[in-house]
């Protein structure tokens, strides 16, 4: 008896976490890529509904940095790395690209 218990009291708790979870996955937001500038810092590609968005991510917040147009939306689409298409709209060239 005191097993059904603890086997019915655990299928509740984890109904109730699972349905409050404020972490569970969302059709509308999805982060694309990350990129790690330390171990505190890190820039994000999210897209929220239909737009892109470049966030800067820190322990204090995230504030957006650019949000993208369809123009870069279709430059997206055609599967450029996230550290080119970033550096490209910082107006700035990649380590491993730049010319000596």
């Amino acid at each position: 008896m005191a097993f059904a218990f603890l086997i019915s009291f655990l299928g509740i708790v984890y109904f109730l976490v699972r349905r409050r979870n404020i972490f569970a996955a969302s059709k509308n937001v999805k982060v694309l890529e990350r990129y790690y500038i330390d171990r505190n810092c890190s820039v994000v590609l999210v897209r929220i509904m239909d737009s892109y968005f470049f966030l800067l991510v820190t322990p204090y917040g995230a504030t957006i940095i650019k949000e993208l147009s369809q123009n870069d939306i279709g430059q997206l689409e055609q599967s450029e790395s996230f550290s080119h298409l970033f550096f490209k709209k910082l107006g700035r060239r990649e380590k491993g690209n730049e010319e000596k």
